[in-house]
């Protein structure tokens, strides 16, 4: 058997090799990824790459010592031999816990590699708790709005990369799209069933849950059918997460949490389950999925969703995680929970008295503080800083961007979504720097109909709007 050195060696060899196979399938920064129904067959093409081919004469007085550098060389990029028996495996690993669109791309190279790794169609969705699948970082720049049928944009939000999926699955016709979780992943609702699937658009794992009408009660059901109409057409989401449950010792599962519009309240259940399970029937103001919990804000506490393995309680419900601090209007201000890198944060827009109103003729304007969540001590902490990273802030999403990745964005600084007010409005902003309290002007003179936004901001601002009945 081979020592722990060669082990050693192996992984190094793996880790550098995964290196230069990044490097090379990120060589185009605009890139398409095509997914064909076929499963067995993954295509990646990159738009505006022309594969460079050796060019060698073809006179007779081509050299023997040519002939054998080009075999050498041939030899030397055969990739398909390190698959199977070969280092593959490993590089396979590294790629992965690098970007799950990497080992997308590491898997469409050829057969023997595919034959290597494991197919993320198969593994790693929503019942093994492994998030190396989900494309956290990806979020997905239009719904309806590009040309062609279900091609959709999706930009990496650390790395500035933006790629086109195809999405021509037969099994997502008739499909409507509600919400985008934190982990990146789509939740659909199919109209003719009303069944709820979550969709990795990278991978295309489809997970199915309960319908949607096992959440509604009878008066609820035959209100909606004395009044006519689709019941799909009422359903309405506000957002969606996972959280980690524990069934056993040795099983490790996803819930999903959704917090309906209609009918009102959060409701979780588990793949396989055949019904919802109502644990909150009121309204909250924020929700968000963070490090395999899924945390609300009522008013202005922090609550966590606790599954009936670790209370006394036999279905989960939410628990205090951070008591409120500060106090905060219902009608006017607004919370908006993060995930900033790792660390959670809480954004509070609030209203208040414009003392400079001469300047557009309004008397109140919005405002913004910033907390760190500190779940240990169940406490939150003001910040003046987002640890040199941006946060887009809407109604019912927030997402954190690395400023360094995109020249058009600033650190330590908060952008509006397109459908919060202050933006076209009151304030007339489009960002608000935590550091100092300055503003940045927003000169457009709408921007909820924009169909073709003119810049990175304006991408980002436009698709964290919300969803809701948007055709896929």
């Amino acid at each position: 058997m081979p020592g722990g050195g060669w082990c050693s060696r192996m992984a190094k060899r793996a880790g550098f090799l995964a290196q230069i196979l990044s490097h090379r399938m990120k060589r185009s920064r605009s890139s398409r990824l095509c997914f064909p129904c076929s499963s067995a067959h993954i295509q990646i093409q990159s738009r505006g790459v022309k594969r460079k081919h050796a060019c060698f004469s073809t006179a007779p007085s081509c050299s023997r010592g040519a002939k054998r550098a080009r075999t050498a060389l041939s030899a030397r990029r055969d990739w398909a031999s390190l698959g199977d028996d070969g280092p593959a495996c490993l590089i396979a690993q590294r790629v992965l816990a690098n970007d799950v669109a990497d080992y997308v791309r590491f898997r469409a190279v050829c057969r023997p590699w595919r034959r290597c790794s494991v197919d993320p169609r198969s593994q790693g969705g929503l019942v093994l708790d492994d998030g190396r699948f989900h494309p956290r970082q990806w979020v997905m720049l239009d719904k309806a709005l590009v040309a062609g049928p279900r091609r959709h944009r999706f930009l990496n939000v650390s790395t500035g990369e933006c790629i086109r999926t195809d999405l021509l699955l037969p099994d997502l016709a008739d499909h409507t799209l509600h919400a985008v979780t934190n982990e990146g992943l789509l939740l659909l609702l199919h109209r003719p069933s009303l069944v709820i699937r979550l969709l990795n658009p990278l991978t295309r794992r489809l997970t199915d849950l309960p319908p949607a009408t096992t959440l509604m009660t009878e008066q609820q059901l035959s209100r909606s059918r004395q009044g006519g109409g689709d019941l799909g057409e009422r359903l309405s989401v506000y957002s969606a997460g996972l959280a980690v449950a524990d069934d056993d010792a040795s099983t490790t599962v996803m819930t999903v949490a959704i917090y309906f519009r209609f009918p009102m309240g959060i409701a979780v259940a588990k793949p396989g389950d055949q019904c919802w399970t109502l644990v909150h029937d009121r309204y909250v103001t924020a929700t968000l999925s963070f490090a395999g919990r899924f945390y609300c804000t009522i008013g202005t506490s922090v609550m966590v969703l606790e599954d009936s393995s670790a209370t006394t309680s036999d279905h989960p419900r939410l628990v205090m995680a951070v008591k409120p601090s500060f106090h905060m209007s219902g009608m006017a201000d607004s919370l908006h929970l993060v995930d900033n890198a790792g660390e959670l944060m809480l954004v509070h827009r609030l209203l208040c008295k414009d003392d400079n109103d001469d300047a557009h003729g309004e008397k109140y304007k919005m405002d913004y503080r910033v907390y760190r969540v500190d779940l240990d001590a169940g406490a939150l902490v003001p910040a003046k800083s987002l640890n040199g990273r941006a946060v887009f802030i809407g109604r019912r999403r927030a997402i954190s961007v690395r400023a360094g990745a995109f020249s058009s964005v600033s650190a330590d600084t908060l952008y509006l979504g397109s459908d919060c007010d202050e933006k076209t409005t009151m304030n007339k902003i489009q960002a608000y720097n935590v550091a100092d309290g300055s503003a940045q002007p927003y000169h457009h003179d709408s921007c909820i109909d924009m169909v073709q936004p003119y810049g990175v901001v304006d991408c980002i601002s436009h698709c964290i709007m919300g969803s809701g009945r948007h055709l896929l």
